[in-house]
């Protein structure tokens, strides 16, 4: 049985997320977008689905890179963990399923090496900021480049802005807790000791081992997560693009990476599965800027919407169902061939890290 804190989150989730949908919906009829949805031509839609399966490969090539300091870690491991916490991703609640990546690594797996579960987060951190950072200078540059004007672009203009200036300071921060390691865990033990020296070792260690995972190694390393970055959000707005004339909204490469950054910006508000709701309606305030027709969703100047409007709710729609399909089916794949148990995934172990030093410790001294 579910506890009453996992049954509040969850009813909260689909209330944010009926919020969104409802507002997305607002003035159009919900069987003319069904309609357009099913009349959509099949091939990009299946070519999306293709996109989205190598968004997957490069992604976790490029986990892959970032976990190397922490530990190694066989593919087969990694592309599991990265298949089915992605899935976890989409399924749970106001994205609690961030974790799942994290956990699944560094659970043991047969003879292979046992990762530092604060080194594997602090992995998914740096990528988490890095991509944070690609969005908002992506989103940045194609409406400098584009030059539109209007409400809805300064809007646009103003987030990405805020975006890249908050993923920044993140950046900045963990540089900072990087140089400063030893000063930092030093802190954190001398701070929770008088309350317990259990606890303070234990809290200091996880910190360590967090702080230790941030260390990219080379500088090859480094150049080959930033290509892979690139080459990651390239197949990203070429997905956007390859689905939008498919509903009668063609957009052009710039116009697909607006888009493509609103929709991620909008995935970040907690809500239900996949960000349902905030991802529809951050996807259709891209395609606002350059179809002021779609703005009537926003506005709520229209008594019901024109068939370029519905072709673009149709659209919204149609790019969260297919990452949710992809998602869910891949995660699916893996967890039901790769004899992954799920089991106690989010209950804290009887220990949480090892007491010996870290993975990571031990790779950046031999650097």
């Amino acid at each position: 049985m579910p506890s009453a804190k996992t049954t509040v989150r969850v009813v909260l989730s689909l209330v944010v997320s009926g919020i969104f949908v409802a507002i997305s919906l607002r003035h159009t009829d919900p069987r003319a977008v069904l309609h357009a949805i099913a009349a959509a031509p099949r091939g990009p839609l299946f070519g999306y689905l293709l996109v989205l399966l190598g968004v997957h490969a490069v992604r976790t090539v490029r986990w892959g890179l970032l976990l190397a300091p922490v530990g190694r870690v066989g593919w087969k491991r990694l592309n599991s963990a990265s298949a089915i916490g992605f899935m976890l991703l989409a399924v749970l609640p106001f994205r609690l399923g961030e974790l799942g990546r994290p956990l699944l690594v560094s659970r043991p797996s047969g003879a292979g090496q046992k990762l530092s579960r604060s080194g594997a987060l602090a992995s998914c951190v740096v990528e988490r900021i890095i991509d944070g950072l690609a969005v908002g200078v992506l989103g940045i540059v194609a409406l400098h480049v584009l030059a539109t004007t209007g409400t809805t672009a300064d809007r646009a203009r103003t987030a990405a802005n805020l975006v890249t200036a908050g993923f920044g300071a993140l950046l900045l921060a963990l540089v900072v807790a990087f140089l400063m390691r030893e000063r930092a865990v030093a802190l954190v033990r001398t701070l929770l000791t008088p309350v317990s020296p259990r606890i303070a070792a234990r809290v200091a260690h996880m910190l360590d081992s967090f702080v230790a995972g941030l260390h990219l190694g080379s500088a090859g390393r480094v150049v080959a997560v930033l290509l892979l970055t690139v080459v990651h959000w390239i197949l990203h707005v070429w997905g956007f693009w390859l689905v939008a004339p498919a509903f009668g909204i063609p957009l052009t490469a710039l116009m697909a990476s607006t888009v493509l950054a609103a929709n991620v910006v909008g995935v970040m508000i907690p809500a239900g599965p996949g960000g349902l709701g905030p991802s529809q309606l951050a996807t259709l305030a891209g395609v606002s800027i350059f179809y002021p027709a779609v703005a009537a969703i926003f506005s709520g100047g229209a008594a019901s919407l024109g068939a370029e409007a519905v072709g673009a709710v149709a659209y919204a729609n149609t790019i969260w169902l297919l990452q949710m399909v992809q998602a869910v089916t891949l995660g699916l794949v893996f967890l039901l061939t790769g004899h992954v148990s799920l089991a106690g995934l989010f209950e804290p172990p009887e220990a949480f890290e090892s007491t010996a030093a870290p993975a990571a410790d031990r790779a950046q001294g031999s650097t």
